[in-house]
């Protein structure tokens, strides 16, 4: 420590104090005077380290280029350390908009950004395979392929800027009739819409021409065996029919605005009516394989689906047309007729009003199948509803592909379903019917068993209560069934009686309703619908998932929607396993071997390839014949493992055929 000195402020005082002065000095010293220390110069103190941030960066989809002011980083998902400061990041991904944030990091901060890119980029449209040129009044078979960076949702076809057809998925597949068209150049634009709204196009244009017909010359008989793969024709059925026209009355449905027709049941019986033969026209589309028979005058059903090789029709045939005390109105308004066939049920449910009604018609024949096109007789400001049926040339199937335009400025609520009234090949419903539908519980619509639950009730399927409700002998009492989340694209029944079948192979993303309607041994009230006491079972389909208000299916004003499904009818399978498009099979594990059926749609040569647990059973070629389903006995090996995976693989040039895997031999 250094000497104190005294220091003092200089004044005049101060500087002529003499002697006699001394003790005033002294006191004021004490006052006006201080001690100061001499001070070490200060330490300077250490600069403080900060604690770097910490950013994690996810991306969906991942893969994104991460910039960190401007420079290349890595990519998602990425964990960075950064100084403490202001920063901007920017993250890429090709088809994707960027996204860049600038931030404020704080020392020490953790941050996690997580980002959703947005979809910028149009789905890559491919259409395949369309002629270039047709005449009028041919199919055009109108394929087209999407792929995207994201995902496909649904495709738009249109001709001239006109809706024709739409799909959900990245697969559009369309029979373009254009009976209806006249000659001339049409752009045929498929558009492919991804989940964020982004459109992939492709245009294709085709020309269509008036068919020449040529001056008729001489020519040699034709031969005996030379017959046309597919034919069109009209003809008259008579069918003993009731009555009824004479009490039918008019009125309007206003919420639909849809012109409703209600029996006087009162009148009628009180009638005394008796069935006398009625003509009615008919329609008659015919291949190799199949002959379908149209009733336009009720409803536009397709009334019969007969087998030619073995003369079965797959459809319930009413011996009379007799109406019922069934349908959408009150009792004794109602007048369903249980005519058989397959029946288009709109715009309310329980078959609709249209089913009896007149529809109008056009058909077409080309080198490719037979088409029919009804149209309901609605007016212009309601839905209005279209069914195409194709006959394939060399095909033992049908497509049906129906179409609904909300015609109205106003969305309409509306309910449509296509109903087929079956009995295999029977005159009633045989007891060993057998039911198949992929799913595992069904909501009940309406029973008269009591031993089952009540309307609106789920229930276990195919067995409820140790009953086997998929086969018809089980059935005691009248039974609806929907089946609301069904595991497959596919459903059908055989007939072990019979050994006839039908598969109905349907989208189930636009057509995911499925209903299963029947009477069972012990439904007395036969009378009300037919003279013979037969019974039919119904198989429902279409866009709506039950018949309550709940899943109605609603189009806007101006709004579509169609879809395209096959109806597969087979001889002497033995049940369904898997259907599809293409073919039928049935597979079972009987002893030591495996059994394998397949009833093809069409005839060709095909590679199949079996297999059992994943190693191969069988290889070999498959002669595929409509007619004749191709059955296989293929013992296991000794040794082999049960229950096992069976794995088949049907292929023509390349093409697949039919795939599927089963598992059997478990309980």
């Amino acid at each position: 420590m250094g000497i104190p000195r005294v220091t003092c402020p200089q004044t005049k005082k101060n500087r002529s104090i003499g002697r006699q002065w001394v003790l005033l000095a002294v006191v004021a010293l004490s006052s006006a005077c201080r001690l100061t220390q001499p001070q070490a110069s200060p330490t300077p103190a250490p600069t403080p380290t900060l604690q770097p941030a910490r950013v994690v960066i996810t991306t969906s989809p991942a893969g994104a280029a991460v910039l960190v002011d401007g420079q290349p980083s890595g990519h998602t998902p990425l964990e960075l350390t950064l100084a403490p400061s202001t920063h901007t990041i920017r993250v890429e991904l090709a088809g994707y908009a960027p996204v860049e944030r600038t931030m404020e990091l704080a020392p020490g901060q953790a941050l996690t950004l997580t980002e959703t890119l947005r979809d910028t980029a149009s789905p890559h449209v491919e259409l395949a395979g369309v002629s270039a040129s047709a005449r009028v009044g041919d199919t055009v078979s109108i394929r087209a392929r999407a792929t995207d960076n994201d995902q496909v949702v649904s495709m738009r076809l249109s001709t001239n800027g006109s809706f024709l057809f739409e799909t959900r998925g990245a697969e559009l597949d369309y029979a373009w009739n254009t009976g209806g068209e006249t000659a001339g150049v049409y752009e045929l634009r498929v558009e492919a819409i991804d989940a964020d709204g982004n459109v992939g196009l492709a245009a294709q244009q085709v020309t269509l021409v008036q068919p020449v017909t040529p001056t008729p010359a001489p020519s040699p008989t034709p031969s005996p065996t030379s017959t046309p793969p597919v034919r069109v024709y009209e003809t008259r059925l008579s069918i003993p029919t009731y009555p009824y026209a004479s009490f039918l009355h008019e009125r309007l449905d206003a919420d639909y605005n849809w012109r409703v027709l209600w029996l006087d049941h009162g009148a009628y019986e009180a009638s005394r009516p008796v069935p006398q033969p009625r003509q009615y026209q008919a329609v008659v589309l015919e291949n190799r394989y199949l002959q379908l028979v149209f009733l336009p005058e009720l409803g536009g059903r397709l009334y019969q689906c007969i087998i030619k090789a073995t003369g079965q029709n797959i459809f319930y045939q009413n011996p009379v047309i007799k109406p019922s005390y069934w349908g959408p109105l009150p009792r004794d308004e109602n007048w369903w007729l249980a005519a058989g066939g397959m029946e288009w049920a709109l715009p309310v449910q329980e078959h609709g009003y249209d089913w009896g009604v007149p529809w109008t018609y056009r058909t077409t024949t080309s080198r490719e199948g037979a088409t029919i096109i009804l149209t309901s007789s609605g007016g212009a400001d309601q839905v209005a509803a279209s069914v195409t049926l194709t006959l394939p040339a060399e095909s033992r199937s049908f497509r049906v592909q129906p179409r609904l335009t909300n015609r109205s400025s106003q969305p309409q609520a509306l309910q449509f379903w296509i109903n087929a009234a079956l009995a295999l090949g029977s005159t009633t419903v045989t007891p060993n019917t057998h039911f198949v539908i992929p799913a595992n519980r069904a909501t009940v619509h309406s029973s008269g068993d009591s031993t089952l639950p009540a309307e609106h009730q789920t229930m276990s399927w195919p067995v409820y209560d140790g009953r086997d409700l998929s086969r018809y002998g089980n059935w005691r009492n009248w039974l609806g069934v929907f089946f609301p989340d069904a595991a497959a694209n596919y459903v059908g029944a055989y007939s072990d009686e019979t050994g006839l079948g039908v598969a109905r192979v349907y989208p189930s993303d636009l057509a995911p309703g499925c209903k299963l309607f029947g009477f069972g041994t012990d439904f007395a009230a036969r009378d009300e619908y037919a003279d013979d006491g037969s019974q039919y079972f119904e198989l429902w389909g279409g866009p709506c998932r039950s018949f309550w208000a709940e899943d109605d299916l609603l189009l806007a004003a101006g709004q579509s929607i169609a879809w395209s499904e096959t109806w597969l009818p087979f001889t002497g399978l033995g049940g369904i396993s898997y259907a599809n498009a293409e073919a039928v099979a049935f597979t079972m594990l009987d002893g030591g071997a495996v059994r394998l059926s397949i009833a093809p749609a069409r005839a060709g040569n095909s590679e199949l390839r079996v297999s059992w647990n994943g190693k191969t059973l069988y290889t070999g070629q498959l002669v595929l014949d409509p007619n004749r389903p191709a059955a296989l006995n293929l013992p296991l090996p000794s040794g082999a493992s049960v229950p096992g995976e069976l794995q088949i693989d049907l292929r023509e040039g390349g093409l697949h055929l039919l795939t599927f895997t089963r598992t059997l031999g478990s309980q």
